[in-house]
């Protein structure tokens, strides 16, 4: 998995200025917007911080864990319980044993998960001048999600292109919004997130957003009272 360097491209950056206020509008009070570029593709992120989390990393002086070797060694122990450290494979073992302090506590010959995620991502958004990769775009992503695509067009959405093309972002539950220079008018709802068990991908993404939000605004305390 590759993700953009937290100096992204001009082209992202010009989509992510194009969206920010329409996430501002959208977006629910507890998520914070963030920019992202996973493996070519720039999106705007919704990220819930875990506060306690946060807090914790400020005091360490600890900050985002983007390793996906590291997390998936992370992920195979249980939180804040010791686990021997033969239960693990050589390249898990050696690289919880080589980890920072602040994510793992070896103590004898166990490990003990101290890494809890930063955060979870709920929304996502993506934009196009094309309605059908929009949609395309935003259906890409897991429904685990809210998913918005932001079509920018002069047009009302009422071609028999665009009317097929929306009863479709309706099937797969992405929600259809259309931007005319400052006018936003939603055309489909999102769909709700669908519940499931956490992966690494989430606890990777998570991660990413936090770093480039930590990095683009050093937050402090009173920052995260806004939150």
């Amino acid at each position: 998995m590759n993700s953009s360097p937290i100096g992204l491209k001009d082209d992202c950056f010009a989509f992510f200025n194009c969206l920010l206020s329409t996430c501002e509008l959208r977006w629910s009070s507890n998520e914070i917007p963030i920019p992202l570029c996973v493996e070519g593709r720039p999106y705007v992120a919704g990220l819930e911080l875990n506060l306690q989390e946060h807090s914790r990393r400020q005091l360490a002086g600890l900050e985002a864990v983007t390793s996906t070797g590291l997390l998936h060694a992370l992920w195979e122990l249980p939180y804040g319980v010791p686990f021997p450290t033969q239960s693990f494979n050589v390249l898990d073992r050696a690289t919880l044993e080589s980890a920072e302090d602040g994510w793992v506590e070896k103590q004898d010959d166990t490990f003990v998960r101290l890494y809890q995620p930063v955060g979870t991502i709920r929304s996502i958004i993506v934009s196009d001048r094309s309605l059908a990769r929009a949609v395309a775009k935003a259906a890409s992503h897991s429904p685990t999600i809210r998913r918005f695509a932001i079509w920018r067009t002069s047009t009302t959405g009422k071609s028999p292109n665009a009317v097929e093309t929306l009863l479709r972002a309706r099937m797969l539950g992405v929600g259809v919004i259309a931007v005319d220079d400052a006018q936003f008018v939603e055309l489909v709802a999102p769909a709700e997130a669908i519940r499931s068990r956490p992966v690494v991908f989430r606890w990777w993404q998570a991660e990413l957003a936090y770093r480039n939000w930590i990095s683009s605004t050093a937050p402090i305390e009173s920052a995260v009272a806004s939150v």
